[in-house]
C-alpha cells in the first residue's frame, strides 16, 4: 500500500509540475523575483519536473506492476550504444560537468516521454482531457496578458516596441515553439461532434486570436514549418485529414485578417504607428554562419563532437547553431546524430504501419484524428528545428518529449505489456533512472545554488556566447 501511494505521490507531483510549467509560467509571476530571467524560471522547473518523473520510474519500475510501453531489445540496446557515445563525448568536451548536463538532461526527457505514454494508456479519454484543458488554460491565460497590453497601448496611444507585449519568454522564438507543440492538440476538440455549439463558436473565436499572436510574432520559419507539415499531412493522410487541415485553414485565414485589423486597420484609423515589425520584415538572422560553424565543429570533431551543448564555447554571440541535426552532430559527434535519425525513421515506419490511409478509417474518430494531429505536430516542430533552438529551451523540450510521449502511448495503446517485479530485465529502467538523477543533481547544482542564493549573475555558467541556452547567460 506505500508503494502504491508513493507511485501515485510522484505522478501528482509530475503532472502539477508539468502544468505550472506549461500552463502558469509563460504569463504568471510566482518565483523570487531575483530569478530575472523567464529561461531560468522555466528551466528551474523542468529539473523539478524531470527530478519528479526519474523518481517515479525507479519508484514504478522496483516496487509497483504497472501498464508500461515495452521496449524491444533493439531499441533498447540502440539507445545504451546512444548513451555510450555521449558519455565518451562528455568526458572529452572541454568542460565534462557542463556536457553532463546536456546528456542528462535529455536522458531524463526520455523518462519524460515513457511517463507521458503510461499515462495514456492507463486512462486515455481522461489523460487527453486533462491535458487538452492544461493547454487551452495556458493559452487562455497568455491572451488575456498579451490582450490586455494591447489594449493599453491602443486607448493611451502608445507605441508597441516589438515585440512588446509578448512575455513570459526570453527571447520571442521560445513563444513560437512553444504555440507550435500546442497548435494541432488544441483543435482536437473541434474535430469531435460532442461540443455545444456556443462552446465551438468561443473555441474558434480564441483560435483566431491566438492566430493573430502568430502574425505578430513575425517568424517566417513558423509559417514555412507550419505549410511542410500541412503538405506532409495531406501527402499521407489524404482525404482522411482534410476536416483537420480545413481546420487550420480556416484559422490561418481568420487570424491573418485579425492581425491586419488590430495592427493595421486600427492604427492607420487612429492616426498613430501602434507597432514595428511584421511578418514580411527584411532583416533576418545569419543562420547561415551558424551553419557554417556547426559544419566546421563536425570536420573537427566527426566521431564524438566537440561536447554537449559546447557550441557555446565556440561562438561569440550564439550558443547554439539554430538546427537540431547540426547541434547534435556538431555536439555529440557524426555517429550519435546517425543513431537518432535511424530511431527517428524507425519510429515513423511503425506509426505508419499503423496509422496511414487504410488503416485510419478503421480507428474511432478521437483516434484517427489524433494520430494525424500528432503526425502534423511532430512534423511541423521537425521542420522548424531546422531554423531555430526548438530541442534548446526548457518549455519547447518538455513539449516535445509530450508529444512524443503521446506517439508512443497512441501507437502502443493496445500492445502494452505488464512488467512483473521478478523479471530481473526489467530492473535496467529504474536503474538507470537513479543514475540520471545523480548525474543530472551533481552537475546542475553548483549554478542552481549559485542562482537561488542571489548571486547577481544569475544562473550563468560563464562561456563564451550570451545565450540562452541552458541557463541565461550574462556579459
Amino acid at each position: 500500500m506505500q508503494n502504491i501511494q508513493s507511485y501515485k505521490l510522484l505522478q501528482t507531483l509530475a503532472l502539477l509540475t508539468f502544468i505550472a510549467l506549461v500552463t502558469f509560467l509563460p504569463s504568471v509571476q510566482f518565483m523570487p523575483k531575483w530569478i530575472i530571467w523567464f529561461n531560468d524560471r522555466q528551466r528551474l522547473l523542468e529539473l523539478l519536473l524531470l527530478s519528479f518523473v526519474l523518481l517515479d520510474a525507479m519508484v514504478i519500475g522496483l516496487t509497483h506492476s504497472t501498464k508500461q510501453a515495452h521496449i524491444t531489445y533493439k531499441i533498447r540496446n540502440v539507445f545504451l550504444a546512444l548513451i555510450g557515445l555521449a558519455i565518451v563525448s562528455c568526458s572529452l568536451a572541454q568542460s565534462p560537468r557542463y556536457a553532463l548536463i546536456e546528456t542528462s538532461v535529455f536522458a531524463g526527457l526520455c523518462y519524460l516521454a515513457l511517463f507521458v505514454a503510461r499515462l495514456l494508456n492507463e486512462e486515455k479519454q481522461v489523460f487527453f482531457k486533462q491535458l487538452t484543458y492544461a493547454l487551452w488554460a495556458s493559452i487562455l491565460l497568455y491572451m488575456l496578458s498579451f490582450y490586455t497590453g494591447y489594449i493599453t497601448a491602443t486607448v493611451f496611444k502608445t507605441p508597441l516596441h516589438w515585440p512588446f507585449p509578448f512575455t513570459g519568454f526570453t527571447n520571442i522564438r521560445s513563444f513560437n515553439q512553444y504555440q507550435l507543440w500546442g497548435l494541432g492538440l488544441i483543435c482536437l476538440p473541434l474535430l469531435m461532434n460532442n461540443l455545444k455549439n456556443n462552446v465551438r463558436i468561443w473555441l474558434l473565436i480564441a483560435l483566431t486570436c491566438w492566430w493573430v499572436l502568430l502574425f505578430y510574432s513575425a517568424s517566417r520559419g513558423v509559417l514555412l514549418a507550419w505549410l511542410v507539415a500541412m503538405l506532409a499531412t495531406a501527402l499521407v493522410y489524404q482525404k482522411h485529414a482534410w476536416p483537420f487541415l480545413q481546420q487550420q485553414l480556416i484559422q490561418i485565414t481568420t487570424g491573418f485578417l485579425g492581425y491586419a485589423l488590430l495592427f493595421k486597420a486600427i492604427p492607420a484609423m487612429l492616426q498613430y504607428n501602434l507597432v514595428t515589425g511584421t511578418v514580411m520584415r527584411e532583416t533576418s538572422n545569419d543562420r547561415i554562419g551558424l551553419w557554417s560553424q556547426a559544419i566546421t565543429l563536425i570536420r573537427e570533431f566527426p566521431i564524438f563532437g566537440a561536447g554537449p551543448m559546447h557550441f557555446a564555447w565556440h561562438n561569440q554571440s550564439n550558443a547554439h547553431p539554430h538546427n537540431s541535426v547540426l547541434q547534435l552532430a556538431a555536439e555529440f559527434g557524426l555517429p550519435a546524430a546517425l543513431i537518432v535519425l535511424t530511431i527517428v525513421v524507425y519510429g515513423l515506419n511503425c506509426w505508419f504501419k499503423k496509422f496511414n490511409t487504410n488503416t485510419v478509417k478503421n480507428h474511432s474518430k478521437l483516434d484517427g484524428q489524433l494520430a494525424i494531429i500528432l503526425f502534423f505536430t511532430i512534423t511541423m516542430n521537425a521542420a522548424y528545428s531546422m531554423v531555430d533552438g526548438v530541442i534548446v529551451t526548457p518549455i519547447s523540450q518538455v513539449l516535445m518529449f509530450t508529444v512524443i510521449g503521446l506517439m508512443i502511448g497512441h501507437y502502443t495503446y493496445d500492445r502494452t505489456s505488464n512488467i512483473i517485479d521478478a523479471n530481473v530485465k526489467s530492473k535496467i529502467r529504474p536503474i538507470l533512472a537513479g543514475l540520471v538523477l545523480l548525474a543530472m543533481i551533481w552537475s546542475t547544482l553548483p549554478e542552481v545554488v549559485k542562482g537561488l542564493s542571489g548571486n547577481e549573475k544569475g544562473f550563468s555558467m560563464g562561456y563564451t556566447a550570451a545565450g540562452p541556452r541552458f541557463w541565461r547567460e550574462t556579459k
